[in-house]
């Protein structure tokens, strides 16, 4: 076998992720188990008339356990899932809000839940769009472009 068919090794040296962007992934698994663990018993256990209520909740959980999921993960795909969950979680707030419905998660703007349901997607959505790679990569193209303009005026006016 010659060399370019051989598949080399990566090293991968950059440190691994630590601080609020870990936590806030305990944050979105713990309360998605929360509000969903509860809403499937509710569904096993209710009437026709309560489930309705428990199938949203339930859903609500299992966005949060997605976008948990997504925002450890940091990938292309997983941001584009991360980002959905979020639009879900917020479509879902608005709309059993302005239908009137309780008995959800999401009801009476997440009342019952010390409000997380309304602060969790936006504090969800900063960090999808502070930690994007992308965009990171963008910004530090800038920072060595504005650098290296600064040195080459900076060796030019020595000269």
């Amino acid at each position: 076998m010659d060399e370019s068919s051989q598949a080399r090794s990566l090293n991968d040296t950059r440190r691994p992720a630590h601080g609020w962007g870990r936590a806030l992934v305990g944050v979105f698994a713990l309360f998605g188990l929360a509000v969903a663990l509860p809403a499937f018993v509710d569904l096993a256990r209710s009437g026709a008339g309560m489930r309705l209520p428990a199938g949203l909740s339930g859903l609500c959980g299992v966005g949060y356990v997605v976008l948990s999921v997504a925002v450890a993960h940091n990938g292309r795909r997983m941001r584009r899932v991360g980002w959905a969950c979020l639009v879900v979680e917020l479509v879902g707030l608005v709309a059993v809000n302005v239908v009137g419905l309780t008995g959800s998660a999401w009801s009476v703007w997440g009342s019952a839940w010390w409000y997380l349901p309304v602060l969790l997607p936006l504090v969800g959505g900063a960090q999808l769009w502070l930690a994007d790679p992308r965009r990171i990569v963008t910004n530090a193209e800038r920072i060595t472009d504005i650098s290296d303009t600064i040195q080459g005026t900076v060796h030019r006016d020595r000269k």
